[in-house]
């Protein structure tokens, strides 16, 4: 095989990975948005460059006008690209430098040299100073500029290298590594190519340069993705552990230690009671903890378990003052976990506890199906208040806490509401509407 149609063939591959390289890397899942971006704009111009070197090498030597039109604007276009290489080269540079210590002194330095570049090279197609093809043979020949422009493309991977030296230590080792590639690896095959003439070494260079830093971008990528999903594992563990701890935190001290307080008094004259009530605390804790960690709803009849539970407790550390009534029509149904527990709270403490001694309290919850809804009631026969009253008041954050916790809960939930109906020494009622499928 010729070497003209090996150079072609080995520049067409290297300019096909290029383009799909740059696609990937537009496209590509990443966490290094704008250092991907530069790299896919390098590989893109990569890739054309070589397409279009490809296509000076396929027509040169070949007799025609036409030929000659295609020999001299391929190699017109593999010049001008060459020289924008080294400027987009140095935004991915920028963008390779740890955040807080990047500056723009490279891409301002290597422009400039660019445009010197671009501007000889467009005043050079006249005469010839650079390059020129040869009419009669369509062949490529070297001017007497040439090894000038070859200077001034090594000037501006002379900049990169400084550059890159004062940066060494706010850029990852391997970035580094790789970056410099696209420096020397083009230099050495630059130099070399003054005195190696008819082979375009240098783009060859920046083929493999490219794919060194693609492969280290891609590497340095997956090991990001992995460090940010070990993170959001890490919080997702966090955010569990946060939702139990609030979940214990629901359960008052007070609340515990005197449930407590009250199953060693029973343990000396009831231990029957005494064993129900530590049944009925021990399915409330575990309620508590299991649902106060969903995010997702859960069936009524678990979060109506629980509430039972702890109404039990109340009702048995309370002396019975209080009855409790369910009149439960409705109970396949989801819901947002923790909803109706907090409500029922609310009516004890804030409720039927607050009562004149002799007046027995009384708590009802019931559901009951209605177009397109389950409502949810929760009423009880205590103190009540006046409820514009209460709302903004100082002790409102304090005594509706529960109410306002079960509001924020059902916000997960579309077209959910809580509406409040209180009077004094009346009691209150609690309504929660729950939407469902028709």
């Amino acid at each position: 095989m010729e070497p003209k149609f090996f150079f072609i063939g080995l520049e067409a591959w290297g300019a096909l990975f290029c383009l799909l390289a740059s696609v990937y890397l537009f496209i590509g899942r990443t966490v290094i948005k704008k250092g991907y971006r530069a790299l896919a704009f390098l590989e893109l111009a990569v890739g054309v460059m070589l397409v279009f070197d490809a296509l000076a090498w396929f027509y040169r030597g070949v007799p025609g006008v036409f030929a000659f039109g295609m020999v001299s604007f391929a190699n017109f276009i593999t010049f001008v690209i060459s020289a924008i290489l080294p400027v987009i080269y140095s935004i991915y540079v920028i963008f390779s430098i740890y955040e807080k210590r990047r500056d723009y002194t490279i891409f301002y330095a290597i422009t400039f040299c660019a445009i010197f570049a671009e501007i000889m090279l467009m005043l050079s197609q006249r005469n010839g100073y650079i390059y020129r093809i040869d009419p009669e043979t369509n062949l490529y020949e070297r001017g007497r500029g040439f090894a000038l422009w070859t200077l001034i493309n090594m000037s501006e991977a002379a900049i990169g290298s400084v550059y890159l030296f004062l940066k060494r230590k706010e850029i990852d080792k391997d970035r580094l590594v790789a970056v410099l590639s696209f420096v020397f690896i083009p230099v050495i095959t630059a130099f070399v190519q003054i005195f190696i003439y008819g082979y375009s070494l240098a783009n060859i260079a920046c083929l493999v340069s490219t794919l060194i830093m693609f492969a280290q971008a891609i590497s340095d990528n997956v090991k990001d993705l992995l460090k940010q999903e070990v993170m959001i594992r890490t919080q997702d563990t966090e955010l569990s552990n946060l939702r139990n701890k609030i979940a214990l935190s629901q359960i008052q001290p007070q609340f515990l230690y005197k449930v407590l307080d009250y199953v060693e008094g029973l343990c000396n004259r009831d231990t029957k009671k005494a064993k129900v009530l530590v049944s009925n605390l021990s399915d409330y804790l575990k309620g508590n903890v299991n649902l106060a960690g969903k995010e997702e709803m859960v069936p009524f009849e678990g979060e109506f378990e629980h509430t039972k539970a702890y109404l039990e407790i109340e009702k048995i550390i309370n002396e019975n003052s209080f009855d409790t009534e369910y009149d439960i029509r409705e109970t396949d149904f989801m819901l947002p976990a923790l909803s109706i527990q907090p409500v029922v709270e609310n009516a004890v403490r804030h409720g039927v506890n607050e009562l004149a001694p002799g007046k027995r309290g009384k708590i009802k919850v019931s559901t009951l199906h209605g177009n397109g809804y389950i409502k949810i009631v929760i009423k009880d026969n205590g103190v009540g208040f006046e409820t514009e009253s209460v709302i903004g008041a100082a002790e409102y954050e304090k005594e509706m806490h529960g109410l306002k916790n079960v509001k924020e809960r059902l916000r997960i939930m579309e077209n959910a509401e809580i509406h409040v109906k209180s009077f004094p020494n009346r009691g209150t009622t609690v309504e929660i509407i729950i939407p469902v499928k028709k």
